[in-house]
């Protein structure tokens, strides 16, 4: 297998399980995780499955599904270990075992794409091989380095922003921001982000004060102020780090 196709596997993997984990996982089936409904699992179960194989399909091979099978399966269990070991009522306030949750799977994600790329393979018909020449794939893949980027930051990054907040002191935390506030973090993100990857950080400032002028009244409260500055720091350091990866990884 090309190199190019093995980096390409590897970013397919990590937004399939990005989807799977961010986007496609509601509160209600982590909710249901937390009482240990296993009909739960076994539908996320099928979900990283799916999603693997769709976003795989020109590589799959019948060796290929079973690793795919395999990393699902080892989902679920990460997921059973870390909702079992982890009290109920500190499940939405625990940034920490989330990104250990998310460590333990990248390590099982990059050991199944070790594994892949000892027989994966484009389509025997050849109509993969036709149409993903060296060039095309070169290029999906700094399309697939971008949108990893977006949707760990972006999305990723509103689920540990959140457990973050929960878990301040309860002076601080009772100006929660909920419903609303949470799509304002994640458009917040993702300008912020893309100013950084078009290199143009002065725009930076420009949301920080628009997002600032609609809370003026309310940063008089010392507490609501420290709330607001924790929250807003924590969202431009996430687009930081992702801008910074993403540059890493030119």
């Amino acid at each position: 297998m090309e190199l190019s196709s093995k980096w390409l596997i590897l970013e397919l993997l990590l937004f399939s399980h990005g989807v799977a984990d961010f986007v496609l996982q509601s509160n209600k089936m982590i909710e249901n995780k937390v009482t240990r409904r296993w009909t739960t699992y076994i539908s996320h179960f099928f979900i990283v499955w799916g999603l693997s194989v769709l976003f795989l399909y020109p590589f799959i091979s019948w060796q290929a599904g079973g690793v795919l099978l395999g990393l699902a399966f080892t989902h679920l269990v990460i997921d059973w270990i870390g909702y079992h070991l982890t009290p109920p009522h500190k499940i939405d306030s625990n940034p920490l075992g989330f990104v250990l949750d998310q460590l333990s799977h990248l390590i099982f994600i990059l050991l199944a794409w070790q594994w892949l790329c000892h027989f994966s393979h484009l389509s025997s018909s050849g109509f993969y091989s036709e149409i993903m020449t060296p060039a095309r794939i070169e290029k999906l893949t700094s399309v697939m380095v971008v949108g990893n980027v977006y949707l760990y930051v972006v999305f990723g990054g509103a689920i540990f922003i959140g457990k973050a907040m929960r878990s301040l002191p309860q002076e601080v935390r009772k100006y929660e921001i909920t419903g609303m506030g949470r799509y304002i973090g994640i458009l917040e993100r993702t300008i912020i982000l893309t100013f950084i990857l078009y290199q143009a950080v002065t725009g930076i400032a420009f949301v920080l004060m628009a997002k600032s002028l609609t809370r003026y009244q309310e940063l008089n409260n010392k507490s609501f102020a420290e709330y607001y500055l924790i929250g807003t720091l924590w969202s431009t350091a996430l687009a930081l780090i992702g801008g910074l990866f993403f540059y890493l990884c030119k």
